[in-house]
């Protein structure tokens, strides 16, 4: 294994959990959900804008090490929570700029490629805490339908539904960009445990209403965590009304 260098861990560090996950809505309303690699993928995506001339020649002396994209088995130490992964670069170019006079800055993206972790724990019921949902704003609700519209020759229209539901499909925003740790690694650990939209939710309290809906899952195949400051973190994402299992 290759050891990632020493360097410290910038604010704006953003971790990139993805899951392949395909997903069909069906004109009865049924979401059909298939996870292809029963895996979630994290990234690391580091943005340095303080390097000392030092730490550049260390950064760019790795870069040469592993040769760009070519080696993959960097070990790399989340530090979120300490886990380590095996990863690649997603680049095989990197470009060091002296912003000032020996602050040199730097971004690269780290993709785990192998020894996927084992799934975390499935959440049925959307995270609440102490001060309520984990949602912050700005917050949104959405309400679609999907509707068919055929022009004709007199310019006439003939319409249709394609879902048959008269209240639409409905989403809320969830999550916001001044989380605690605490309340990031709950929301983390029930998309990441879903398997972002694959699980359904039986039990998601709308909180503007707190009217609860039985039948939720979330929307994102790709859910971005980024480190803001400490004990604050900025992690969106969105719940979706499921019709149908």
């Amino acid at each position: 294994m290759t050891a990632f260098p020493s360097l410290s861990v910038p604010f704006g560090l953003r971790r990139v959990l993805s899951v392949d996950v395909t997903q069909r809505l069906r004109g009865d309303g049924t979401c059909e959900r298939v996870w292809r690699n029963g895996h979630v993928r994290h990234a690391f995506e580091i943005p340095w804008s303080l390097l000392s001339a030092a730490n550049r020649t260390t950064l760019d002396t790795f870069f040469q090490a592993i040769r760009g994209r070519y080696l993959g088995d960097i070990s790399y130490t989340d530090p979120w929570d300490s886990v380590v992964y095996t990863c690649r670069l997603d680049s095989d170019a990197i470009e060091l700029a002296e912003a000032s006079q020996g602050r040199w800055g730097a971004t690269i993206r780290l993709v785990e490629v192998a020894d996927f972790p084992a799934n975390k724990t499935p959440v049925v019921t959307f995270p609440a805490l102490a001060s309520g949902a984990v949602v912050q704003f700005p917050y949104r609700m959405a309400r679609q339908y999907r509707t068919v519209v055929e022009a004709q020759e007199d310019d006439s229209e003939k319409r249709w539904e394609d879902l048959a539901i008269a209240s639409g499909i409905q989403r809320w925003a969830v999550g916001g960009d001044l989380l605690t740790d605490a309340e990031a690694t709950t929301l983390l650990n029930c998309w990441e445990g879903n398997g972002g939209p694959w699980a359904e939710m039986t039990s998601f309290t709308e909180p503007e209403t707190a009217t609860l809906y039985t039948s939720t899952h979330f929307v994102e195949t790709e859910c971005v965590h980024e480190l803001v400051d400490y004990n604050r973190n900025a992690v969106r994402l969105t719940v979706e009304e499921l019709k149908a299992a």
